[in-house]
């Protein structure tokens, strides 16, 4: 790794700096994401879904939590990570991510009462083998697990190939997931746990609750946080 650094040396995915990714000085142009509701993004202290939005049936989610506003950085950033394979940048938004876990009080109180467990937004194998080569949600999972110690589980599969959802409007997009998922063969929950569900990038949440609605239909009491690097509104 370190031959391959030097021959082909990492540069700033804004500024060309060569040494990182993000040099320090566009580290800067990143900027914090207030705390909101996962439903009607109004603000909701340590993004907890607000007690309005608790009242709504189709509701599954505990809160969420998201480090990162939107910039024109940070999308470069995910885009590298997400179709470039530049694995490593992962690194970086796990150490943010985590940063904003340790802050966020509710969820601190949350992980000292109950068995936490990390989990992921599972894609189809074909994109997965064939189209992108892994995924990204997995990889963030994954390296927020080693770091925290909390194990990871796939505790969802997806078995419909579906569009891309950033292609769809609102109504298209919870068509386009009916039945998307399934859950994992041979999982072994007590059915009190906090789930921890990491992905990249959130714009409606139409997947994540979707996919929330499913685990909850198993496992009623489970509480499900979800922990996105960025927010997208479009």
């Amino acid at each position: 790794m370190n031959l391959i650094n030097h021959i082909f040396p990492r540069q700033c995915i804004n500024c060309w700096t060569t040494g990182a990714y993000l040099c320090i000085t566009c580290k800067k142009q990143l900027k914090p994401h207030p705390d909101i509701c996962p439903y009607c993004h109004r603000f909701s202290k340590d993004y907890l879904t607000c007690i309005e939005c608790k009242t709504q049936k189709d509701n599954y989610l505990e809160g969420i939590i998201i480090p990162f506003a939107y910039t024109d950085v940070l999308k470069k950033l995910i885009i590298k990570l997400k179709y470039f394979h530049k694995k490593d940048i992962s690194n970086f938004l796990v150490d943010r991510l985590i940063i904003g876990l340790q802050t966020n009080e509710s969820f601190q109180k949350e992980f000292h009462h109950s068995e936490l467990i990390i989990s992921f937004i599972p894609s189809h194998r074909y994109r997965h083998y064939f189209i992108k080569g892994y995924n990204q949600s997995e990889l963030l999972a994954n390296k927020l697990s080693k770091k925290l110690q909390i194990p990871m589980i796939a505790i969802a599969k997806k078995k419909k190939f579906t569009k891309t959802q950033a292609s769809l409007d609102r109504n298209n997009r919870l068509h386009n997931l009916k039945n998307a998922f399934s859950m994992t063969q041979n999982l072994q929950l007590q059915g009190n746990e906090t789930i921890l569900i990491v992905d990249d990038i959130t714009t409606t949440g139409s997947t994540i609750n979707e996919l929330a609605k499913l685990i909850k239909h198993y496992y009623p009491n489970i509480k499900i946080r979800w922990a996105v690097i960025w927010r997208h509104i479009g």
